[in-house]
Formats: structure tokens, C-alpha cells, sequence
């Protein structure tokens, strides 16, 4: 699992909310962060789930537009 914008935001968030200096404190806090993050379970189904349902969207909007439907590009930039 990669970090995404959302992650680097709040791990900066906490940075310098906390005050944290890079170097060993940082290193530590960013290894316990993500061993906890990759052992919690009901975040790991979340995203699996996510996954799965974002794949059923996109082969549905491809059945769709093999039949003619237009698809909105607002919803195509998303997909």
C-alpha cells in the first residue's frame, strides 16, 4: 500500500502539530504508523471492498457504453 496525498497531508498535519523533527522521532512514528495502519483489519476490508466495487462500476460503464449509453465525462475523469 502506497501513501497517498491524503496521508503525506495528515502525516504533515501531525508533523507540525506535535512539533517533530525529521530524523530517528520521525522514522519511529512513520514505522508505527504504518505497522498499525497494515494490521488493522476493518481498514484493510474497507479498502478491498472499495476496490472491488470501484472495478464493478468501471466494467459496468463499459457494458454501457457498448450498448450506445453516454456516459457524463465527470463521472469518466473519476473512473
Amino acid at each position: 500500500m502506497k501513501p497517498q496525498k491524503n496521508d503525506i497531508k495528515l502525516f504533515n498535519e501531525i508533523k507540525s502539530k506535535y512539533n517533530l523533527k525529521e530524523g530517528i522521532l520521525s522514522m519511529l512514528f512513520k514505522k508505527k504508523l504504518s505497522k498499525a495502519l497494515k494490521q488493522d483489519k476493518t481498514l484493510n476490508q474497507a479498502l478491498e471492498d472499495g476496490d472491488k466495487a470501484l472495478a464493478d462500476l468501471k466494467k459496468n460503464l463499459d457494458k454501457l457504453e457498448a450498448k450506445g449509453y453516454t456516459i457524463p465525462f465527470a463521472l469518466k475523469k473519476y473512473i
